[in-house]
């Protein structure tokens, strides 16, 4: 915004800029709860996951170090190299300032105004009217898919990034400089427009900032449309295509090396987890598009809806809602029937100068993006994805393929700023929208007729869904009926009818709750040792107490609470056997299948409190310890062995610990004060065995002199130590981490001359170049 020094110029600047600024009121408008009212989101995975890590990485963090281990979780695990717990993401840092649960909420409503305000800026490269401009913002900020996954806090803040990282990937005006040189050259057009390598350095910054925020599927997504995009908008010529790659693959690994510092740790993670090479097709299926739902991208509740208490659809309904309101969808259609056909197509052929994105090909892009982004939603439903999954690298590794939607939703999104854009009153649109308006009124009439005379409750359901829509569709005719020849007291009509008929949709997706919920204190608390909740008393508490996926039913916080769901004792300081991460290490998850028919390695897991249904907790009367003094060893050749060896009834932990072979990682006493230290004495040589999780970047030293880490009981840790007295020292420093600062240190700094070669150096390299 301009430096601004009257009432004039702010008159001016508002005329000019408010489609962005609709665009970022309308989200807080409709959740100012969340924003500015005191209320936060828990619903699942706020309560389950997102608070609790941000809880944990808050104590570290103002304890003056890293959060790269947490004993809180599992039996020890992996805190910075959690990809969704999005440490190094720059908004999240509020979260120091704030209540965790107060700044996620906010933060969450933030970044629907963010991507509306992407959306806006980008649909300007169309040279759009404001009007149509305002539309494509709405559209997206407000959409089924965006507000659909508020509360699924990494998908919501990367999704955001998605329309400027496609503004920044778009080709800038034609003007090939040299090859060698390309990355050199400011080329500078009339309206200022910022070099190669500026270019580069924005596309890399917004590319790491989404690569930061901790969705991995989202940003998969966002890469291959940016490419796409890119590469279908830069087919003027063979030079062209050749700098835009370049200049766009310069950015990718740049953006990369910027988030190396996380991105490492994650992959190391990665590769010790059941997902190392891919992840299984069922559960990469799972939340495939149901196709029933595509009925409901018009009529969003006709299967029912979970604040209804009434949902009948297969799965979750947020995953398969893309609602985009009936006014886009029929402006989306307009621009498919006039531009891809031969109307307005002399008008469409070319933008401002400084465009390079002309309308006809962002109209045949879209509606290519639309036709694959529903064929690959539908997953196992179509024969399509089962190849992508198969022959296709990196749709192996993603769950939930409806989450493809994002693509359709940015395309209609678009669309329909263009069929705003060019839409105009016509005798032949009010002789449609009359059919149109006796349709919906015959509908809602026979709608409401079948839900008062009907008694099956799917019949009902159905019913109510057609006639909410019906609702719709008569104010949407109506609109249209309306038009004046003077539209923009009309448009400012049709805005807000797009904004109340999705915002109040987006509103009922989203409940919300006192921030009490998160400061309440359990009756039971357990100073040593860890709580276990059976994997099938979890699932049944989860999903059928608390979030049932058919109904938001109202959650007592105290009982939501009691309950000790994982990651919920987290909140409490009580160390917790089970472990609600999205990546694990594979060892972590065989070793609880394993504890599940074998009770007895309750015992080495220190678990010394079982959660039962509905928060009762009892506490183990077992031999149960966190750390043991062991002097008899069985060495095994690998897992399986060690695996078999601890379920041996005959297995003694306290007399004996199984080994495997030792990976020799020793090293100088690293700086990082992850750590547990212990003083120990043995009557003569034997093992010290502590119950936390082996994991690369462990090291461990006795009497500060480093020894080889053993894997002991095939999950957890131990180190040889002779007779005596000794001080033994376990120490988390991961190689991952440091190389991932060093890359993102060095890559900082090549962005940052990057960036000044681009902006102060750009005119006089023109020069020589030219």
């Amino acid at each position: 915004m301009p430096q601004l020094l009257n009432r004039d110029q702010l008159k001016a600047w508002a005329a000019q800029h408010w489609p962005e600024i609709i665009a970022a009121l309308a989200p807080i408008l409709f959740f100012w709860r969340l924003v500015f009212g005191g209320q936060v989101l828990y619903w699942a995975l706020p309560a389950l996951q997102f608070v609790p890590w941000r809880v944990l990485v808050n104590e570290a963090l103002r304890e003056g170090r890293l959060p790269l281990w947490t004993p809180s979780l599992g039996m020890g695990a992996p805190l910075m190299a959690n990809y969704q717990s999005a440490v190094f993401y720059p908004p999240n840092w509020l979260a120091l300032l704030l209540p965790p649960e107060i700044a996620i909420s906010a933060l969450a409503v933030l970044h629907l105004s963010l991507a509306g305000v992407g959306m806006v800026r980008l649909a300007r490269r169309l040279n759009l009217g404001n009007f149509g401009v305002a539309v494509v913002g709405l559209t997206f900020c407000l959409s089924g898919y965006s507000t659909g996954r508020l509360w699924f806090i990494t998908i919501n803040n990367a999704v955001a990034w998605l329309p400027w990282i496609v503004l920044a990937a778009s080709p800038p005006p034609p003007s090939p400089p040299p090859l060698l040189l390309v990355f050199l050259q400011q080329e500078r057009g009339r309206d200022g427009e910022a070099g190669v390598g500026a270019r580069a350095a924005r596309l890399s910054a917004l590319i790491a900032l989404q690569l930061l925020a901790g969705h991995a599927q989202t940003s998969f997504y966002t890469l291959l449309l940016a490419t796409t995009w890119l590469i279908f908008h830069s087919f003027s010529n063979w030079r062209t295509l050749l700098r835009n790659s370049l200049n766009f693959i310069l950015a990718v690994a740049l953006a990369v090396g910027l988030a190396a510092i996380q991105l490492l740790p994650t992959y190391e993670l990665l590769r010790q987890s059941p997902r190392a090479a891919a992840a299984e097709y069922e559960f990469v299926a799972t939340y495939s598009l149901w196709p029933w739902r595509l009925l409901t991208f018009v009529a969003p509740n006709l299967f029912g809806h979970p604040a209804d208490h009434n949902y009948l659809g297969y799965a979750t309904y947020w995953e398969d809602h893309a609602y985009l309101s009936l006014l886009p969808l029929l402006f989306a259609s307009y621009a498919l029937a006039t531009l891809i056909r031969k109307r307005h197509a002399n008008r469409a052929t070319t933008l401002q100068q400084n465009s390079a994105l002309p309308v006809r090909s962002v109209v045949i892009f879209s509606l290519t993006t639309i036709v694959i982004s529903v064929t690959l939603a539908l997953g196992k439903n179509t024969p399509v994805f089962p190849f992508f999954y198969h022959f296709i690298p990196g749709f192996d590794l993603f769950q939930a393929p409806a989450r493809m939607l994002v693509w359709y939703t940015f395309a209609v999104s678009l669309l329909a700023g263009i069929g705003a854009d060019r839409w105009q009153a016509s005798a032949r649109k009010r002789y449609w929208a009359r059919l149109g308006l006796a349709a919906s009124g015959a509908t809602l009439i026979l709608s409401l007729l079948a839900v008062l005379m009907m008694t099956g409750k799917t019949a009902v359901v159905i019913a109510g869904g057609f006639a909410g829509a019906a609702v719709v569709a008569l104010g949407t005719f109506l609109l249209i009926l309306a038009q004046p020849a003077e539209p923009k007291r009309w448009q400012w009509l049709v805005l807000a009818f797009i904004a109340l008929d999705l915002g109040l949709a987006a509103v009922r997706l989203n409940p919300a709750i006192d921030p009490f919920l998160y400061h309440l204190k359990p009756a039971f608390s357990l100073a040593q040792g860890r709580l276990y909740q059976f994997s099938d008393d979890e699932y049944r508490v989860k999903f059928s107490e608390f979030f049932r996926f058919k109904s938001f039913d109202d959650i007592a916080p105290d009982r939501l609470r009691a309950s000790f769901l994982p990651n919920l004792p987290a909140l409490d300081g009580i160390a917790s056997a089970n472990n609600f991460d999205p990546l694990q290490p594979e060892r972590y998850v065989n070793y609880l299948e394993a504890m599940e028919l074998s009770p007895r390695l309750l015992d080495l897991a220190d678990v010394r409190a079982l959660v039962k249904p509905m928060g009762a907790v009892s506490l183990r009367e077992a031999n149960t310890a966190r750390l043991r003094l062991v002097y008899d060893s069985l060495t095994v050749p690998n897992g399986l062995a060690a695996l078999s060896a601890i379920t041996d009834p005959a297995f003694d932990p306290d007399a004996q610990v199984v080994i495997e072979p030792a990976t020799d990682e020793r090293a100088g006493l690293p700086l990082d004060p992850n750590r547990f230290v212990a003083t120990v004495v043995l009557e003569r040589d034997g093992f010290f065995v502590l119950s936390d999780t082996y994991y690369p970047g462990w090291r461990v030293f006795v009497d500060g002199e480093p020894q080889p880490l053993l894997r002991a009981n095939y999950l957890f840790r131990a180190v040889a130590v002779p007779a005596g007295q000794h001080e033994v020292v376990f120490e988390y420093a991961p190689l991952s981490v440091t190389l991932g600062l060093i890359v993102s240190a060095i890559s900082i700094l090549v962005w940052v001359s990057l960036w000044w070669i681009g902006q102060r150096k750009g005119e006089a390299v023109g020069q020589i170049l030219r």
